[in-house]
């Protein structure tokens, strides 16, 4: 007998739910079946199998369970235990719609309850477990209070906001960078590989090459005087086309080509639109660049994620004047850092080298192209 229990999926839940079971109860399975899907706040992830044998559901779709929590159990066929542990039952009619199996989680039944949403309208998503996300999709907004609550994925971004500025001594400094020839080689280059690619590509190409020469704007802190060096650079991204901040990960984004990277956040974006982020596209970080590139933004300062030591910020281009051109394109990249592990002298190197590197483009992307042969 092997016991199924939950996988720790993110530092930011306490508490998961446990949204579909793959695998009826008392079905055969094999090593490495997908056997349940775990709802966490920021993506579904699929619980595998060990080993072959029948599973037995320890609990209902549509429960909640914690990390390390037992969700249910494979037995050896024929095994003693197997029919002594008694089948699971089916949720309570509390928690499904009606007789027609939907299950609706009880903090998804009172956001319909305060909004006012219907059954008839939940039936209509096509779902078999109905989470809190899914009514706020519905855009439900008949609350009599002048209260909302915070979806989710936004409830992980202010837990991760918290914990940044309780433990990390931040510190920040900016640049103001002529984007000019980066946007005008970033504009080839999408012609030339038929990829989407613009400055944010550019700047993870960027950021990523300068890993060897700054490890500690990599590194994970450990304790208040020691940083866990890292291998290679884990570039994370944010996301956010108005379904929710994401940040997923380019991992290993030096030893990608510049066309790779474009497919890479190309892909993000897809699966930000239908939030079906999984866990390991939103982990294993080690620094972070955050997306503010609207043409109005001026000046943004990035929240450092737990466990990293900087994130970089890119705001909008601006045009100003220029004496010799007329006007130029430029753009405020600003670092903010832990000052434990960076000082500013070290913050304001690592800035020039961004800065030179997006400056003179033509260098960078000759290196990130595919060879010809």
């Amino acid at each position: 007998m092997a016991d199924i229990r939950v996988p720790k999926l993110n530092n930011n839940d306490d508490e998961y739910i446990l949204s579909e079971w793959l695998v009826g109860d008392g079905e055969p399975v094999k090593a490495d079946d997908a056997l349940a899907t775990i709802e966490t706040s920021k993506a579904d992830a699929d619980v595998i199998c060990a080993e072959a044998g029948v599973l037995r559901h320890a609990i209902a779709a549509g429960a909640s369970c914690a990390p390390g929590s037992m969700i249910g159990q494979v037995f050896e066929p024929g095994s003693p235990g197997l029919a002594e542990t008694p089948r699971v039952a089916r949720p309570d009619a509390a928690d499904r719609g009606d007789d027609d199996g939907l299950i609706i989680t009880a903090p998804a039944r009172a956001l319909m309850e305060r909004s006012g949403v219907g059954l008839d309208v939940v039936r209509r998503l096509g779902v078999k477990v109905v989470r809190q996300a899914d009514i706020e999709r519905l855009g439900a907004s008949g609350e009599a209070s002048s209260t909302r609550e915070l979806s989710a994925a936004q409830r992980a971004v202010a837990k991760t906001v918290i914990r940044s500025h309780a433990t990390i001594p931040s510190a920040y400094t900016v640049v103001r960078v002529d984007v000019g020839a980066a946007q005008v080689e970033a504009r080839r280059q999408a012609r030339l590989l038929r990829k989407l690619l613009g400055l944010p590509e550019l700047l993870v190409a960027v950021v990523s090459s300068l890993h060897s020469a700054f490890p500690l704007f990599f590194a994970s802190p450990m304790d208040e005087y020691t940083a866990q060096l890292s291998d290679e650079p884990n570039v994370g991204v944010t996301i956010d086309i108005g379904k929710g901040l994401y940040v997923p990960v380019v991992k290993n984004a030096a030893q990608l080509r510049l066309a790779e990277i474009a497919e890479v956040l190309t892909g993000f974006r897809l699966t930000a639109a239908s939030g079906t982020f999984r866990a390991a596209a939103l982990t294993g970080g080690n620094m972070t660049i955050t997306l503010h590139n609207e043409a109005d933004i001026v000046l943004a300062i990035p929240i450092i994620q737990p466990g990293q030591t900087c994130a970089l910020a890119l705001a909008g281009t601006q045009r100003e004047a220029d004496a010799e051109a007329g006007t130029r394109a430029v753009a405020n990249i600003g670092l903010a850092y832990d000052h434990r592990f960076i000082n500013g002298r070290d913050a304001i190197i690592f800035l020039q080298a961004v800065k030179k590197a997006l400056e003179s483009p033509a260098i960078l992307t000759k290196n990130r192209m595919p060879k010809l042969s």
